[in-house]
């Protein structure tokens, strides 16, 4: 007579069912312990990347720019390997939004004076003001500064640029002097296109700020961009007058 194989239930082979949640258990107490030590040190290079990337964020959204957060070595050498325990990453941060702080109350502030600066001298119709990313930008026009396809600045407007040779002498702020055209094409022997003229115009700003009123040098930074930043529509006369113009920057970088 033959024995009858008794048939396991499928539940019989295997681990038994306690192991799966053993497993589990085991599985998130080591990623549990991994993110410990993860927030127990960091690696700076890493943390360099991380930080770029909150600058970059900060300027698209606030247009202020942080300053790095670097390690160096007793030499000065950078230390790419260095840890940074979580109390410390935590201190930096804190440093970075006070610097930020600050930075937007200065930048406030020199808007203001600016501002005051226009009315008082009676030019907040002639010289717009505004506030952008890169610091505060005032806009001076053609036709109060040059004679059409010139760069030589007019006599008359000497006692403005007087006066804010005064505001700029206060401020710390790297200055950026910038020459616009319209798109009406130029060429003469001094200047072949549009492109020679806003760079002329916007030097002779700066040499005369730098070279009458003693203006450190290394504050100013004199660009010129032809007709390719038009702030209005080239199509009109009233267009193209709001295009030629040189604009001066109160950089948010500071010398």
């Amino acid at each position: 007579m033959k024995k009858q194989i008794k048939k396991k239930d499928a539940g019989d082979f295997g681990a038994p069912g306690w192991m799966t949640t053993y497993g589990d258990m085991v599985t998130l107490l080591l990623t549990f312990f991994v993110l410990l030590f993860a927030f127990s040190s960091v690696d700076v290079k890493r943390f360099q990347e991380v930080m770029s990337a909150i600058q970059h964020s900060f300027m698209g959204r606030t247009g202020i720019l942080m300053g790095s957060i670097g390690v160096e070595g007793e030499e000065g050498q950078r230390l790419d390997n260095f840890e940074m325990s979580a109390e410390e990453l935590l201190a930096a941060l804190g440093e970075q939004e006070t610097a930020l702080l600050e930075m937007m109350a200065q930048l406030e502030q020199t808007y203001e004076e600016a501002k005051s600066f226009l009315q008082e001298a009676g030019l907040e119709d002639d010289i717009q003001l505004r506030l952008e990313e890169r610091g505060i930008v005032l806009e001076l026009p053609e036709h109060i500064l040059f004679d059409t396809g010139q760069a030589v600045i007019k006599p008359d407007f000497y006692p403005i640029l007087d006066s804010l040779s005064t505001l700029i002498a206060k401020l710390p702020n790297q200055i950026i002097v910038e020459g616009h055209t319209d798109n009406v094409p130029i060429k003469t022997f001094l200047y072949p296109s549009n492109w020679e003229l806003s760079v002329a115009r916007a030097v002779s700003v700066a040499r005369y700020l730098v070279e009458v009123h003693n203006l450190p040098p290394r504050r100013f930074v004199a660009t010129g961009y032809g007709e390719y930043h038009p702030l209005d529509t080239n199509e009109t006369p009233e267009g193209r007058a709001r295009n030629r113009r040189v604009s001066i920057v109160l950089s948010i970088i500071t010398i």
